[in-house]
């Protein structure tokens, strides 16, 4: 079983500070060092993230299917060469009436990795948490052709029909720069010229070696704490290839890469499992790119239907603890023939480390690459306290305590529970020396695993003092059990005789979990499991010295 470490929940859901001023106390932001302890098995085998240092495969793709813009081109001519086994008589000046935008794009809002939801990181890195610039970097010294290839979800694919789900795009990097997941590139690294062309590879020859999403100066700097929360999403059809991955460590004065991280193998068992979205392709090509005529992509071959898999790379698993002095400026993906390290893998027109002989066959050059990767995305369904003051005894004219107040995941699950009612800052009216405080923890789990363990600690406010009797003789804490729907209300004494709540007086030993002591004494409640999508409560209150 893995044991999480006893930590402090984030600080913007942890903390009420409290200024105490001459008969009178205002209250403001968030307070008073709750903690909480996870022995935790999540989904019976997978450790809690905030520690991840290893990447993930994706267990679920969360997606939406918008309408598509319809672009219709009668008479498209197929490619030089395609492959007749998928479209007869291609070789011999065939034409097929293709339509782009025929269905719907599948739009990817989100994932689920080890049993947590990732989403677009957006509050680091505009726009939507993509990638601000994606650069397919080719050898122009080898001869191969400089060409770009897509495929499609296809629905039609007969002699003269070829129908696409998604609508079309005007560049491999448009597309790859999108959220829209039944589209992408094939066979991204294989630079072996087709036997057409003298070569012994396939028609999806297109010379890329190296495949850089850049993040502008100056970079992002995450968190320590953090970084097991925030990291690159990859997405592959069929996840069944190989591939390298280095973070990027520093830019040049063009912005291209100068410096990178370790480079790391990344084999076909690291897929996840996802199966939700499902793609057969029909695989497209523009083999000169001066040649504007529409449509730029036109039929080659066409792919059985795989599905979209994915892996999720912590930024911990690609460097060792970024931080604002040594930020990152995204990552490169490499063929797995790619051997090298750090200036090394700057030069991708070096022969003796990244081979002009990389095929397309599967785990060597084959990498089928899915539109939709955010670049950056983080971990939002997660265990969480929300703290809020939900009454004040004594006042007259009270604030309205009935709204839930923020947004996000946690918010939403605690309105839809009819929980969550509180304020965060409260200035008037002012709090007068004898004024009780009611403080409410509110407990979620966004996570689609159980949470087991959950003990939590909250220490009382300097300038206050518990209330042993606050609902009651001796009931000094108020609590709903983690349920979906919220169970009852229920009170805990405030002794330790054998149920879930005790108070810690003043000057008392504090478990642990409580962190540092702040010696004005602590609620302390074992709330043992928590399931996916429940919500609980524990309530307490104090008076103001």
């Amino acid at each position: 079983m893995f044991v999480m470490p006893q930590f402090a929940i984030p600080q913007m859901q942890s903390r009420i500070a409290v200024t105490i001023l001459p008969q009178v106390s205002r209250l403001a932001g968030l307070m008073a060092g709750v903690a909480l302890t996870l022995a935790a098995v999540f989904g019976g085998a997978t450790p809690a993230f905030a520690q991840l240092t290893t990447p993930v495969g994706v267990d679920q793709l969360l997606a939406t299917e918008q309408p598509a813009v319809v672009s219709n081109f009668p008479g498209t001519p197929y490619t030089t060469p395609c492959d007749p086994g998928s479209f007869a008589g291609c070789n011999l000046g065939a034409v097929t009436n293709l339509t782009f935008g025929a269905e719907n794009n599948v739009v990817l809002n989100a994932v689920i990795a080890g049993g947590t939801r990732f989403e677009p990181a957006t509050d680091l890195l505009p726009p939507v948490g993509l990638a601000q610039q994606i650069v397919f970097r080719r050898n122009t010294n080898v001869g191969l052709p400089n060409r770009q290839l897509l495929f499609f979800e296809q629905t039609t694919a007969n002699a003269t029909t070829l129908t696409l789900a998604p609508g079309q795009v005007g560049s491999i990097e448009e597309a790859m720069l999108s959220n829209i997941v039944n589209r992408g590139i094939d066979n991204v690294f294989n630079n072996v010229p087709e036997v057409a062309a003298g070569g012994t590879g396939q028609e999806t020859a297109n010379n890329i070696e190296r495949i850089d999403y850049i993040i502008t100066a100056p970079g992002i700097s995450v968190p320590i704490a953090d970084q097991g929360n925030v990291g690159f999403l990859i997405l592959e059809r069929g996840g069944n290839d190989a591939f390298k991955i280095a973070a990027i460590t520093a830019l040049d004065g063009a912005g291209n890469p100068a410096a990178y991280g370790p480079l790391i193998d990344v084999t076909t068992a690291s897929w996840g499992a996802s199966n939700d979205v499902q793609v057969a392709s029909a695989v497209t090509r523009w083999d000169n790119l001066a040649d504007l005529t529409p449509p730029l992509f036109r039929p080659s071959h066409l792919v059985n239907s795989q599905p979209v898999r994915g892996i999720f790379f912590p930024i911990n698993s690609l460097v060792t603890a970024p931080d604002n002095a040594n930020p990152i400026f995204g990552y490169s993906l490499f063929a797995v023939d790619v051997n090298g390290a750090g200036a090394q893998l700057v030069d991708f027109e070096n022969v003796a480390i990244f081979p002009t002989t990389t095929t397309g066959a599967n785990a060597v050059g084959g990498l089928d690459l899915i539109a939709g990767g955010f670049g950056l995305i983080r971990r939002t369904g997660a265990f969480s306290l929300v703290k809020r003051v939900t009454d004040l005894l004594g006042p007259a004219n009270l604030p309205d305590f009935s709204q839930v107040l923020g947004t996000g995941s946690t918010i939403d699950l605690l309105r839809n529970n009819n929980l969550g009612q509180g304020q965060i800052t409260i200035a008037d009216p002012p709090v007068q020396t004898g004024n009780g405080i009611e403080y409410t923890i509110y407990l979620t789990n966004t996570d689609s695993t159980s949470v087991t363990g959950v003990v939590v600690c909250d220490q009382i406010p300097a300038g206050t003092t518990f209330n042993p009797d606050g609902y009651g003789a001796g009931l000094g804490i108020e609590a709903i059990a983690s349920s979906s729907p919220p169970g009852p209300v229920v009170t805990y004494t405030s002794t330790a005789d054998g149920d879930p709540g005790t108070f810690f007086a003043p000057g008392a030993a504090l478990p642990a979990v409580c962190g540092a002591n702040q010696n004005n004494g602590a609620v302390v409640v074992t709330v043992g499991p928590v399931n996916a999508n429940q919500v609980g409560l524990i309530r307490f209150q104090t008076t103001v010295n």
